[in-house]
């Protein structure tokens, strides 16, 4: 299902953080139990990437090493252990929310460059681009090798890991090590100049709002100032939104989200294309590397406006079970699911579950009236998930078009996603997403290795120079490319 409902539970748990909370071995291990009988009895694709031995035995060794100790955030950490092997970017683990909320959370506001963490502001009289070797004396490179397990992604893919870390480092950080006051940071500045610096800890109010100027935002390649107006315009609009590069009659169509009313959207892109072919644009970019996902159908209409022939998307639908389990400990599920499942999938058994081998949207997979008949270039990257890798894999599909950028963060094979359920252990009160789905894509290329997002056409990655200079290098590859 869509990250975009999520984003309550994900926000709501950023602004807390580490004040542990010891609770008792029979209660813990009640939390553990419930937790194992909910991914055992609903989880689609739970042997993908493990199998059944291995993952019952990973349950048990994890129960046994609870104890009275434990606490909360202890058995957040173990349960993360468990989801990690199981690999799936939509099942999701959240913090207790007993966890208090706190002013110390790490100022600096980071880039992953090739496995390495480099400053992208020029906050506390660090420059762009400078290098993290050590944070309170602890290794940059064993920090993000720890905090890989918080950020949850598809299959074995990184790119989907490392852009999750990237915004919500200070939050995972404070989950692995506890509160810290201050960081003693030492680090390399571009020229090569070895530094050391402290700096007090801040609020996370005051790191997300430093967040808005991110060099890796590319507003100086546009021309405008980092800051407000540019990340409200450009990154945080999750309407679709379009502009012109009338030298190169081109246009750049960017599409942060799937989510939203799916008539409102279909709407919305009907007035922007109509708009397209009015100006006779010959080259088309879609910029989908910030779409984290939301509804399918959306997806479907974009990819309509751009192809000159029917598509398909998935090849079958795939649950373990008609109902939730464990139902008394969810608090939130789609609607009448017991029915709409059961109305889906009943009729379709399985040895081992229920599966659909057709795509019941097939019919809506046509080319639209008002599409576009020129050239059309697509940016994804690793915060392309979900929905939005879903478009991305058309693309990938369609020899007519041109994927660049990097590996989305979505699965190119499957992903489990659709009808989230969105449980609270009784004890722990930590938190977990899960969908009850495996959907199976249509691929063409089929020498892709699994567990990989879908890969681009074209690789082209962000340089520490381009970090620096706040150069969008996949954008100005389309337009060097469009220019001869």
């Amino acid at each position: 299902m869509q990250r975009i409902l999520f984003i309550v539970l994900i926000w709501m748990n950023i602004y807390t953080l580490l004040a542990q909370k010891p609770i008792d071995s029979l209660g813990i291990k009640e939390d553990f139990e419930i937790f194992e009988s909910i991914i055992k009895k609903g989880h689609p694709s739970l042997y993908e990437y493990i199998n059944q031995d291995s993952l019952d035995y990973l349950f048990k060794t994890t129960k046994e090493s609870l104890s009275n100790d434990s606490t909360d955030i202890d058995l957040y950490k173990k349960m993360l252990q468990i989801t990690s092997t199981i690999k799936d970017g939509h099942l999701l683990l959240f913090a207790p929310n007993s966890i208090k909320s706190d002013q110390y959370y790490f100022p600096l506001v980071l880039k992953i460059i090739n496995t390495n963490l480099y400053t992208d502001t020029n906050d506390f009289g660090i420059p762009v681009g400078s290098k993290i070797k050590l944070i309170n004396g602890k290794k940059a490179s064993i920090i993000l090798e720890k905090l890989k397990k918080y950020a949850a992604s598809d299959g074995n893919n990184l790119t989907g890991k490392y852009r999750n870390i990237e915004l919500k480092f200070g939050l995972y950080y404070a989950y692995e090590y506890g509160v810290e006051k201050q960081f003693i940071v030492e680090y390399t500045t571009p020229d090569d100049e070895e530094k050391k610096i402290t700096i007090a800890a801040e609020s996370f109010v005051k790191v997300k709002l430093r967040n808005t100027k991110r060099n890796s935002y590319f507003a100086q390649y546009h021309k405008q100032e980092n800051g407000f107006d540019f990340f409200n315009k450009y990154i945080g609009n999750k309407d679709p939104f379009i502009y012109y590069k009338n030298e190169l009659n081109a246009a750049v169509l960017v599409v942060n989200s799937f989510g939203g009313d799916i008539r409102i959207f279909k709407s919305n892109l009907t007035k922007i294309f109509k708009e397209v072919n009015e100006k006779k644009i010959r080259h088309l970019i879609i910029d989908v590397r910030n779409n984290d996902g939301g509804f399918r159908p959306n997806a479907i209409h974009l990819f309509s406006f751009l192809t000159k022939i029917a598509f398909k998307q998935i090849t079958s639908e795939y649950v373990i079970s008609l109902s939730v389990p464990e139902r008394e400990y969810a608090t939130r599920t789609f609607l009448n699911e017991k029915e709409f499942l059961k109305k889906k999938f009943e009729n379709h058994p399985t040895y081992d579950g229920w599966k659909l081998n057709f795509d019941d949207m097939e019919t809506i997979m046509v080319p639209d009236k008002n599409r576009f008949k020129g050239n059309v270039y697509v940016l994804a990257g690793g915060a392309t998930f979900s929905a939005g890798s879903t478009f991305a894999l058309n693309v990938k599909n369609d020899a007519d078009m041109t994927l660049i950028g990097e590996e989305t963060g979505g699965g190119y094979y499957f992903l489990t996603g659709e009808f989230p359920v969105y449980y609270e252990f009784p004890n722990s009160k930590i938190s977990m997403v899960m969908s009850m789905e495996k959907i199976s894509n249509y691929v063409k290329d089929k020498t892709i290795p699994k567990g990989s997002g879908v890969p681009p056409d074209k690789h082209i990655k962000l340089s520490l120079d381009d970090l620096i200079k706040g150069k969008d290098p996949q954008l100005d590859y389309v337009f060097r490319l469009i220019g001869g």
